[in-house]
């Protein structure tokens, strides 16, 4: 065949008369596929990755080292008291759809201040990539210890993981407990070595009571440990995270643990104390969600209307009074309740409000 056709010309000579039907529908593909990059601003393809045996970030001899529950603290391997402070991104699937996912990104909040990011890995979004672990949180891992930082894994849903009970479960096939189970088997199991990783076993808790959530706590605890994974553990508060009141009576039968609870605007301060303040005299607590929407409040639920002085600062003011650690959410334009005006712009009166506090701490 002549050297000097043109590529289309040689298609058409090999091709003959089927050469256009198979051009058109390549074309039709191209064009589909411009029109949503130039819709999204870029376009995201999903391609097998590397299913490597096990976490062997490159520098983890200068991550921060493994946490453990003192007492009511939490430190780290040489003694010294840990306060996490820190932010929470959204899903890395969705930071992926909208070309976010990237070491600059997680950059960005490390140099606001924060020494932990809290990961929400959402159920659906598990269950539909094989490769999610491999291609969101290894690399998470990975930047987050080269920048010194910890690192919470979310399994972010909310109801009651035992029975499967309550609205806002997920919408997947799979039995919610083992689907649960074979999560951290699974990623405990890579991250065991991982010594700045902390696994938050089940973001909200709901339609569920005390001691039921325990016993199911415990099964998905002792799922991690059988992994050899080590490191601490966050167990929430029943009724979307808040209360902990459960567990003066039945803690978690296990070690290395902290509590999560949850507080938002619409939590009274008179309820601080049963929910959560009183348990953080004895055992470490995080609230590893809070936030609040000021300016643009009527733009979402009401449990989230609140200021920076009716709720902000009372809320830090009574963490810092008793040690107690928190990570805000989101960092982000789009959910609820966003640090950042919508298309990334400036700041909200929330987000101000947390990258000072997170610029100022001690």
């Amino acid at each position: 065949m002549p050297s000097h056709l043109t590529t289309m010309e040689t298609m058409k000579a090999k091709f003959g008369r089927n050469f256009f039907v198979i051009l058109i529908p390549i074309l039709s593909l191209c064009a589909v596929l411009g029109y949503l990059a130039a819709r999204s601003g870029h376009l995201s393809l999903k391609l097998p990755v590397d299913k490597n045996e096990q976490f062997s970030g490159q520098s983890m001899s200068v991550f921060p080292s493994r946490l453990h529950a003192s007492g009511n603290q939490i430190v780290d391997e040489s003694g010294k008291v840990i306060l996490l402070r820190g932010l929470m991104p959204q899903d890395p699937d969705k930071l992926n759809s909208r070309g976010k996912f990237k070491r600059e990104f997680f950059e960005e909040m490390m140099q606001t201040g924060a020494n932990v990011i809290r990961i929400p890995v959402h159920v659906e979004r598990w269950v539909n990539d094989e490769y999610y672990l491999w291609r969101y949180l290894d690399p998470v891992v990975a930047w987050a210890g080269e920048m010194g930082m910890y690192v919470i894994i979310d399994w972010h849903s909310i109801g009651n993981v035992v029975s499967g009970a309550g609205s806002q479960m997920p919408d997947v096939k799979q039995n919610s407990m083992d689907l649960a189970l074979s999560f951290w088997s699974t990623t405990a199991r890579y991250f065991r070595e991982a010594p700045h990783v902390i696994f938050e076993i089940f973001n909200e808790p709901e339609s569920i009571d005390g001691a039921e959530w325990k016993a199911g706590a415990e099964k998905l605890i002792q799922a991690i440990r059988e992994q050899g994974a080590e490191q601490m553990v966050i167990v929430g508060g029943i009724d979307f995270g808040k209360d902990l009141s459960w567990v003066w009576e039945i803690p978690v039968s296990e070690s290395n643990l902290a509590y999560a609870s949850h507080i938002y605007p619409s939590h009274s301060s008179s309820n601080w104390d049963e929910w959560f303040g009183d348990i953080a005299e004895r055992y470490p607590v995080v609230s590893t969600e809070w936030g609040f929407m000021d300016e643009n409040r009527t733009e979402g639920p009401s449990y989230l209307a609140g200021t920076r002085a009716d709720y902000g600062e009372p809320f830090l003011n009574y963490l810092d009074a008793r040690g107690i650690g928190w990570v805000a959410c989101w960092y982000d334009d789009e959910w609820l309740p966003p640090m950042f005006a919508k298309n990334g712009g400036q700041l909200t009166q929330y987000g101000q409000f947390v990258l000072e506090y997170l610029n100022n701490k001690d």
